[in-house]
C-alpha cells in the first residue's frame, strides 16, 4: 500500500466516525424517548386497570404490558438501533487503528 492511499483511507474513516458519533446521539435520544413513552403508557394502563377494578391485582401488570406491546416493540427497536450504531463505531475505530499501524510501518520503511 502507498502512504497516500493509507492517509486517504484514514481521513475517510475519521469522517465516518464523526457521522457515527452524531448518529449515536440521535439514536440515543430516540431510545430515551421510546423508553419514556413506554413507561408513561404502561403506567397509564396500570392505573386504568386498577381503577376499573375488574381484574385481580396479580394480573394487572401483565395485562398492562399486553396493552402496551406496540410501545415495548418500539422501545426494543430503538435499543437495537442504538447498540448497532455503537458496534459500528467500534468497528470503525478498529479499522482506523489498523490503518494507523500500516501508516507507522510505511513511515518506518
Amino acid at each position: 500500500m502507498e502512504v497516500l492511499t493509507v492517509a486517504n483511507r484514514i481521513e475517510a474513516i475519521i469522517k465516518e466516525i464523526g457521522v457515527c458519533r452524531r448518529e449515536i446521539e440521535s439514536k440515543g435520544n430516540a431510545r430515551a424517548k421510546s423508553i419514556a413513552e413506554y413507561d408513561l403508557r404502561l403506567g397509564d394502563a396500570i392505573e386504568t386497570l386498577r381503577t376499573e377494578g375488574k381484574f385481580p391485582v396479580s394480573l394487572i401488570e401483565k395485562l398492562a404490558k399486553k396493552l402496551c406491546h406496540s410501545y415495548r416493540e418500539s422501545m426494543e427497536i430503538a435499543e437495537i438501533e442504538y447498540k448497532a450504531t455503537i458496534a459500528n463505531l467500534d468497528a470503525l475505530k478498529a479499522q482506523l487503528n489498523g490503518y494507523q499501524s500500516i501508516m507507522r510501518y510505511l513511515d518506518e520503511t
